[in-house]
This record gives structure tokens, sequence and C-alpha cells, in this order.
């Protein structure tokens, strides 16, 4: 495992010459332009008839005008005037572009719809020609100016800014910031605005850029500083009115400007190339650890404490909406986890198995509906609202996704991602968040866990991130963990590691857990009990006995027939023929009957109830006894 690679902005500049000279050069002529007035040099607006449009000599460094004004104190102190004024108009159009256009990108909605609309607006104008009319009511104020222009440029600033953050907001580690507990601005200001920022640098060096340039302008056209006050813009416009007579005065401006337009250029490009990928400190305040909110008049479970379930789901269906109707996901699911157990989740892609799990958490499609009730401790968190559902991801459920690469933040060290998350959830100081990370990352066995501490995503292995994200989930010490396919991404050995390390935790910490899995040997070796989805719904519900020994659903024996991991030497492969029907095509019946041997008419005739034949395992199929499925 490599080391982290060191230095950043700083490094770039000492290895690269280029960079160097711009950031010598904008040095010399910002430093210039601050010293200005102590340096020994001639007063801008001093007059010297008897010494017009002399080249460059001792007296005069880089010569004087068509008024025997010295240039180069004209050039230090239009500095002052010109990088001042571009400076206010890039700082609006960054503050405004870069704010709006991350609300609106993440946020999306009514915001989004908006701000787009008077971005498409501002883009649309000629700004020279706003600033012309705005010059004339405004009596020609600089200050006005530059931040109207700063107005006008924010569009760009925006469009660029919401595109990269809607990018950003698709990724999967901001689903897992979220559900690890993290308030929306905390995702944004930590997680989001770090990946934005190379584009915002190299934006903001191209704002300046053309800032500077249409301060010229506005110079030349004598809309600035009242003469005979030096401007850059008024001194290439003097300039030019004498070039009949000399070129020389037009040389000296406009070299400046250009080497420092170009200047800016370089050393934006070169911080963006540095920066991306580098950590920040994080500057998160303490937080206080809260109990999830509850609703006024929600009722409880009327079970004893003792009797009751941690989390018992009950008849919760999903659907989002369609031009002709509700698109139902997930139809009346009900089952029960205990605490200190371990549940599958089991069945074919497009069962239902992963939306029905993030519904514990609330992390689903922002116009996804939920119906009926999901208890947790007693209360049901179904009826909570996104901001009481914030309070209980991270400190009562936490989740654990399928890629666990993705669910890292390639910006942070992840020494630094989890202490935000133990801050977040236990409001103690950064020493302590520090020094519980680490005990986090010694608790998923990680070796050296000070050395990973400091390392980046992209320098461990996949199945060290897998331990990190587990950590992570750990770090607000959650009752119930709900862990979607996490081993699908891992090799044997590996998978059979962190299976092992599930096992433990759940022993030593008595933490429930629920597995999305498809794979039954994960099921096997893991899992206390499992439930198996199809078509959304739930067909057959069990201890791991019972299933494995005695399956009584027509599907739950497929799926077993079917599993590569029986022992059946010399046996060909079973396969289920077909595939799950897609929601919104599901038959009124029995859902798997096209695809079961034992289908009779009656099992098409309409839908078939959950029932138990035996006690404590429950089958949606009513021919069980008839085919002797069940003893």
């Amino acid at each position: 495992m490599s080391a982290p690679r060191s230095g950043g902005v700083g490094h770039a500049l000492v290895t690269r010459p280029l960079p160097i000279i711009a950031v010598a050069w904008l040095a010399i002529v910002c430093v210039g332009a601050l010293l200005t007035p102590l340096l020994p040099i001639p007063s801008p607006t001093a007059q010297d008839l008897a010494a017009t449009l002399q080249t460059p000599g001792p007296v005069h460094p880089l010569g004087t005008d068509t008024l025997g004004r010295d240039i180069l104190s004209r050039l230090l102190y239009g500095a002052r005037v010109t990088l001042a004024n571009a400076a206010l108009a890039t700082a609006v159009a960054l503050l405004l572009g870069t704010t709006i256009g991350l609300i609106a990108g993440y946020f999306r909605g009514v915001i989004d719809t908006i701000t787009s609309a008077v971005a498409d607006i501002l883009l649309s104008v000629p700004s020279t020609v706003i600033l012309l009319t705005i010059a004339v009511v405004v009596a020609r104020n600089p200050t006005i100016l530059m931040i109207v222009l700063g107005v006008l440029l924010s569009a760009g600033m925006f469009r660029a800014v919401r595109a990269s953050t809607m990018d950003v907001r698709a990724e999967l580690y901001i689903s897992a910031a979220r559900t690890s507990g993290l308030t929306e601005g905390q995702i944004l200001a930590r997680h989001v605005f770090p990946r934005i920022l190379p584009i915002t640098i190299v934006q903001g060096a191209v704002l300046l850029s053309l800032a500077l340039v249409i301060q010229t302008g506005l110079g030349f056209l004598g809309i600035d500083v009242s003469p005979p006050n030096p401007s850059w813009g008024n001194m290439v416009a003097d300039a030019a009115s004498s070039l009949v007579i000399s070129v020389w005065p037009i040389v000296p401006p406009t070299i400046v400007i250009g080497l420092t337009v170009l200047a800016i250029s370089v050393i934006g490009d070169t911080a963006q190339q540095t920066i991306g990928g580098r950590t920040r400190r994080s500057g998160l305040g303490p937080r206080r650890r809260q109990a999830p909110a509850r609703k006024g008049g929600v009722a409880t479970d009327p079970r004893p404490q003792a009797e009751r379930p941690l989390l018992r789901v009950s008849d919760v269906s999903i659907t989002v909406p369609r031009s002709d109707g509700p698109l139902t996901l997930v139809d009346r699911v009900s089952f029960e986890i205990f605490a200190g157990s371990i549940v599958g989740l089991v069945g074919e892609s497009g069962a239902g198995k992963s939306i029905t799990a993030r519904s514990l958490l609330g992390i689903l499609p922002t116009d996804a509906h939920i119906a009926g009730d999901i208890w947790f401790e007693g209360h049901n968190i179904a009826v909570l609202s996104e901001r009481e559902l914030a309070r209980l991801r991270g400190t009562s459920i936490a989740f654990i996704g399928q890629e666990p690469m993705s669910s890292l933040s390639p910006s942070f060290r992840i020494g630094n991602q989890l202490a935000e998350i133990v801050r977040q959830h236990r409001g103690v100081s950064r020493a302590d968040a520090r020094r519980i990370s680490i005990e986090l990352l010694e608790s998923v066995d990680i070796r050296n866990a000070r050395d990973v501490a400091r390392l980046y995503p992209h320098e461990i292995s996949g199945g060290m991130a897998q331990r990190v994200v587990i950590a992570i989930a750990l770090a607000g010490d959650p009752q119930l963990l709900v862990a979607d396919e996490p081993t699908t991404a891992l090799d044997v050995s590996v998978q059979m590691q962190v299976l092992e390390l599930l096992r433990s935790l759940s022993r030593s910490r008595g933490l429930a857990v629920l597995i999305v899995t498809h794979d039954w040997g994960v099921v096997a070796d893991l899992c206390d009990s499992a439930i198996v989805m199809y078509a959304g719904e739930v067909v057959e519900a069990a201890a791991i006995e019972p299933i494995f020994d005695a399956p009584q659903h027509p599907y739950t024996r497929a799926l077993r027939a079917a599993d590569p991991h029986a022992p059946r030497e010399g046996a060909r492969l079973s396969a289920i023929p077909g595939q799950v029907p897609p929601p919104g095509s599901w038959p009124d019946g029995c859902r798997f009957a096209s695809r079961c041997a034992f289908v009779t008419d009656s099992c098409r005739a309409s839908q078939i109830p959950l029932r138990s034949y035996v006690a404590g395992h429950p089958v949606r199929c009513i021919r069980v006894q008839e085919l002797n499925l069940v003893d």
C-alpha cells in the first residue's frame, strides 16, 4: 500500500517553471500597486510638457505619455484601480454563482427552475449595453458598475457549478453521507463543495481575467476614474490618440494587461490540476447526539417492551406516480427483526429487496410514497419528516451500500471522514473524534489503523474499504444495521472475512442486521432467519433451518435448487425459466404463476394471502398442503 502523495498547489508551483513565472509577475504587479505611494517615483498626474512622448531612459524607465507623465508611475497607480474593480466584480460573481449553483443543483425543484430561468435571461442580455446604460444612471460610479458586472458574470458561474453539483449529488457516497446522519448543509459544505472546488477555481480565474478586460474597456471609454487619475484603460485610450506621432506609449500598458491576464489563467489552471482530490480540515462544530424525534400523537406498539421486536414492518407499500396512476414497487410487505438477530432478505434482481431495505431509513426516490407502518423501538417511523429521519440515520439505524469505494468521498482522508461522522453523532472534540475513529477502525479488524486513517480511499483495497464503511456505520452506535449486498464487489476470501466481521459485531454489540442478498451461501453462513421476496411481496419467511431443509413456497424451492453453492456432484444445475415481472405488469393472482411448475387456474384467480401452515413460517401459496410442501 502506497503512502499518500504529498504536496499541493505549492508543490506544483515549485516544480513547474511557468506557474512560478506567473505567480512572480502577479506578485510584482499587486505588491507594486499596494506600495506605490511609498516608492520613489513621480506623481502619476505630474506633467512635463518639455519631456513628452519620451522612450525609456534613466529618468523615466518606461518613458512618458503625450503630456510628459511618467508611464511607470501611471501603470502602478492605475493597477490599484483596475485590479480592485476587477476583483470586486469577480468576488460578486463567485459568491452569487457558486452559492446559488450549489443550492439549485443539489436541491433541484422549484429553486432550480427559477434560478435557471434567471441565469438564462442574464446570459442572453448584452452586458456592455447594460453597463453603459447603468453608467449614465449612476454617474459612472465604478463600484456600482462592478457589482452589476459581477451579477451579470454570475450566470455563467451558476451554470458551471449547478452542472457539477448535479453530477456529484448523484454519486453514491453522497447517499452514504446522508444515511450516516449528516445534515444537508453539512453534506453541501463538506462533501459537495470540495468536489466542485477545482471547477470553481478555474471559473474564478476566467471571470477575473474577463472582468479585468471589461474594466479596461470601460476605462478606455472613460467610464472609471476621472482624468487625470490613471487606470489601465484610460492609459490605452490616451496612447491610442497619439499613435500617429509615437507608438511607444501604448506598448507598456498593452504588455502589462496581456501578461496579467495570462498569469491569472496559468495560476487558475495550475490550482485546478493540483487541488482536486485534496483533503481539507473539517470545520464542523460539536453536535449533541439526539434521539429520534417523535411526532405528537403517534401511536406506539401496544405489546409489552420485552415482547416487542426491534423493528416491525407492517403492510408497507411503496408507490411512485405515473401518468396512468401510481406504480407499485413494493406491495404490503411485513416482517420483524429482533435485537441481536441477523435476517437475510433474499430474492432475484427486481424482487424489491433493496427499496424495501432503504425504506427503513427513508432513502427513497423523491417522488415515492410509502404506506403502512414501520415500528422501530415501539414507535412508528414511517410518519416521520425528513428532518426527523435524519436524526434517526446513523444513530439508530445505519446503512452499508453495495460499492464501498462509492460510499467514500475521494476528497477526504479516511480518518477525516470517520471523525466527521463521530463528531456529528457523539458531540465530542476533534481530538476525541480522532481517537474514537482509530478505535472504530481497529474494531473492524484493520491493522495499523493510524496509518490507514491517513490514506485516501483510492489507496486502499476493496475489502479494506468495506471495513471502513462498516466502521463509519458503527460511528453512531446504531441498534440496526441495514446492509445492501455488502459483499457483491469482493472476492470470495474477502467476502468470508466481511461476513465473519458482521457476525462478530452482531454478537459483541447486540447489533441487529438486515442483509440484502441473492447469495444463499451468505444466508446460510451468516443469518438466523430469511425473508424471501418476489415481485414486490414477501412469499416466505422462516428461520434458517426450515428455509434450507423444508422450504414451502415453490419459488424458494426453485431458488434453492438453482443455488450454485448447493452440493450436487454430477448433477445438472437447475434454472428458473423466465424472469421476475416488472412493476406494473404483475398478474392478479400468484405473481410466480408464469414460472411455477405447480400452477393451476386457482393460483391465477385472485391474490394469494400470506398465511402460516406451520407456526412461525408464513408462506404465500395455496397449494402448500396439497403438494406436501409442509410436513
